[in-house]
């Protein structure tokens, strides 16, 4: 009976396998092309190819990242201090909470603003309340625009980057590799690793696009040469 069954739903069998099929090979892209994100072809929000033969490494970042609708800062170090204050301000930022590994220089010039220092012992109580949080990162990958968190001391523990709804992520230029494929030369796994690839947002329901389901609605990326 069971063999007669099948049989019967054969052609229905071949055709689910036929879509399936065109399914992946419409999704596949040429090795010269970069993809960020994996959302359904055509969802608002869907991230478009980036032709990344010409582009160098940190302008391919940049590029993609701005395709996640991230915003995207480029300083000298000398002019870090300042980035972040200017976007502190016009972000109408009022608290923030940083890892108690971060440099105090990167963020000393932000002005009359309450501070958390999160030295990752307390209970996760009240960051839902915190309007941004500031971290450092262990890693970038330029071809899907992602930030690379690892616990290191200026990126404290993950629940700081979920909760607040401004991220402010400052990313050393020689912390941004190519290809996903480099990550783990680059950072170990003893630790929980966090990928972030641009702000919070899913398009799973209806197509619709909504920021801040699973994190941050809004992500700044400063680029420190």
């Amino acid at each position: 009976m069971a063999t007669d069954h099948i049989s019967g739903d054969q052609p229905s069998r071949t055709k689910i396998l036929s879509l399936v099929r065109s399914g992946l090979f419409n999704k596949s892209m040429d090795p010269g092309s970069s993809t960020a994100g994996v959302a359904t072809r055509g969802a608002p929000g869907t991230p478009v190819r980036i032709d990344s033969h010409e582009l160098e490494t940190v302008d391919l970042f940049e590029e993609v990242l701005r395709d996640y609708k991230a915003r995207v800062l480029r300083v000298d170090v000398e002019g870090l201090p300042d980035a972040v204050a200017e976007v502190v301000s016009s972000c109408g930022i009022k608290s923030l909470v940083v890892p108690n590994g971060l440099d105090l220089s990167w963020y000393e010039g932000v002005g009359q603003v309450e501070l958390v220092v999160d030295d990752g012992s307390g209970p996760a109580v009240g960051f839902e309340k915190i309007d941004g949080v500031i971290t450092g990162c262990s890693c970038a990958i330029a071809e899907t625009g992602t930030l690379v968190l690892s616990g290191k001391p200026d990126e404290g523990r993950r629940v700081i980057t979920l909760l607040p709804d401004f991220h402010i992520c400052i990313v050393k230029t020689e912390a941004i590799i190519r290809r996903v494929s480099e990550l783990f030369s680059r950072v170990g796994v003893s630790n929980p690793v966090t990928l972030i690839s641009g702000p919070s947002a899913t398009s799973d329901i209806e197509l619709k696009r909504v920021e801040g389901v699973h994190g941050p609605r809004n992500l700044i990326v400063v680029i420190v040469r």
